[in-house]
C-alpha cells in the first residue's frame, strides 16, 4: 500500500510565516521571532505584537 492512492486534503495554509517581537527582543535585548502558527486558518486565536 502506497499513501499516493489516498486523496490529499489540505487542512491549513501552510507554511506558516514567522514574525518578530519587537517589544520583548527591545525588553531582553535580543532579536526574538516566534513562528505565527494562529495563521494557519484553524483557529481565530493570537494577537500579532505590533
Amino acid at each position: 500500500m502506497h499513501l499516493s492512492r489516498f486523496a490529499r486534503f489540505h487542512l491549513a495554509h501552510l507554511p506558516t510565516p514567522l514574525g518578530p517581537m519587537k517589544r520583548l527582543s527591545n525588553e531582553l535585548g535580543v532579536e526574538i521571532w516566534i513562528k505565527r502558527d494562529d495563521c494557519t486558518g484553524m483557529s481565530t486565536g493570537g494577537q500579532q505584537d505590533p
